[in-house]
């Protein structure tokens, strides 16, 4: 078995939607394409990822139809949910080899980072990635934090040969139709100049990335860490067109 490919989704600014990203590319990897995944939840400020897993498993146990949908899923799945791990910055590398050596194998382990360029727990533990995927948006102040988080990873870090980086791109997220709008067009020349690039897929803005689930109702859920995407969301979202774009990248 070859080596897991270790995957960041950063950001230096909140908002930009790194862990719903981490969610969902690892969810549908793990629960509709089969892949194996582990999780490193080091935003030890916030612990997203723990809020989903936690949130989960409180609606799936409280909302009838989501409760019957779990256990159906799980039937025919026969595996349990992929791993979260929550650890400090300075301890995920570490952590996600131990996870490794333990006789755990996944193809992929993802990591939710917030991208201050600024500590050095976190420097070292972005320059250990395989492959480090920024969410832009085109708001204004998110945009420029997401240009200057990538172009500092592309200069101080990729070029310099020092890091296991083999390659940094950001995906244009929370954009208003599938295709890439003029003004992602303009700002993609922009970055080009820069040396840097974005994925071709788009993610939309639609409140489908916000379905976790309630407590009460019988709407599918899109975003979750213990079930795929309904099928019924997925149409339109560009998620299924994203995660193949993402895994010819990181060969997997």
């Amino acid at each position: 078995m070859s080596d897991p490919v270790f995957v960041a989704f950063a950001t230096q600014k909140g908002g930009a939607g790194k862990s719903t990203l981490t969610t969902l590319v690892a969810s549908y990897l793990y629960y509709v394409e089969g892949v194996e995944v582990a999780a490193m939840d080091c935003d030890s400020t916030q612990h997203s990822l723990n809020v989903y897993r936690e949130h989960d498993l409180l609606v799936t146990k409280e909302n009838p139809f989501l409760k019957r949908a779990m256990r159906r899923f799980y039937e025919k799945f026969r595996k349990r949910p992929y791993k979260i791990l929550l650890v400090h910055p300075s301890e995920a590398y570490k952590v996600a080899q131990q996870h490794i050596d333990e006789g755990n194998t996944p193809a992929v382990v993802f990591f939710d980072i917030t991208g201050t360029i600024n500590d050095r727990a976190t420097v070292n533990l972005i320059a250990n990635m395989d492959y480090v995927f920024v969410p832009i948006t085109t708001e204004t102040g998110e945009m420029a934090s997401s240009i200057t988080f990538a172009n500092h990873v592309n200069n101080r870090m990729i070029t310099t040969g020092e890091t296991h980086i083999k390659g940094l791109r950001l995906i244009w997220n929370k954009i208003r139709t599938r295709e890439k709008t003029r003004l992602c067009e303009i700002i993609d020349r922009y970055i080009a100049k820069l040396g840097l690039d974005s994925l071709d897929t788009v993610l939309v803005k639609s409140d489908k990335f916000e379905k976790d689930g309630h407590e009460i109702g019988n709407s599918g859920v899109f975003r979750s860490t213990l079930l795929p995407p309904d099928k019924r969301l997925l149409k339109g979202s560009n998620l299924p067109e994203l995660v193949a774009e993402i895994r010819k990248i990181i060969n997997v």
